[in-house]
């Protein structure tokens, strides 16, 4: 084989190599045979994010913050995902009925305890704007219980809310 024909060979091999060093998994290992250093992101990851949702007359419900999270377990095990550990954080600080908050509305049957692995839950909730929100202004809003913690978002309450 010339040195002509050799040239795109090396540069697939090449490629590879580099590819394969990137992400373990295309190098031929499945995700249990990789190492928790080649993992540092295995376990549970939080999403949030928000919308002001102005009062709509005729209606008489009050304005609301509407807060959706979502939780993905990308462990090769289920994990504790127990609401019981669940804190809402408003401008840094801890709701203190962040319990009611998550425990009240929909969920699954015996509530959030177990996410298997590989799984994603998905919930919303809606915050009064009067009682957690009281100002027109920036807010800024996370969500952390044990073992995640989401980013840190933030949502503007208009002066105007109907």
């Amino acid at each position: 084989m010339s040195i002509q024909n050799l040239k795109p060979h090396l540069a697939l091999s090449l490629l590879l190599m580099i590819v394969s060093s990137l992400h373990p998994i295309i190098a031929g290992q499945t995700a249990s045979q990789i190492g928790a250093a080649d993992r540092p992101c295995v376990g549970l990851h939080a999403g949030i994010r928000v919308e002001f949702v102005r009062r709509n007359p005729p209606f008489t419900q009050p304005a609301y913050v509407m807060v959706s999270f979502v939780l993905l377990n990308d462990d090769d095990k289920p994990l504790d995902a127990s609401e019981a550990s669940w804190k809402l954080t408003i401008d840094g600080r801890e709701l203190d009925d962040s319990g009611m908050i998550f425990g009240n509305g929909l969920g699954p049957v015996g509530g959030w305890k177990t996410l298997n692995a590989g799984a994603t839950a998905e919930f919303s909730k809606g915050l009064d704007a009067e009682k957690y929100f009281p100002e027109s202004r920036a807010y800024k809003l996370s969500w952390k219980g044990r073992g995640f913690q989401s980013p840190t978002i933030e949502v503007t309450v208009p002066i105007d809310r109907g």
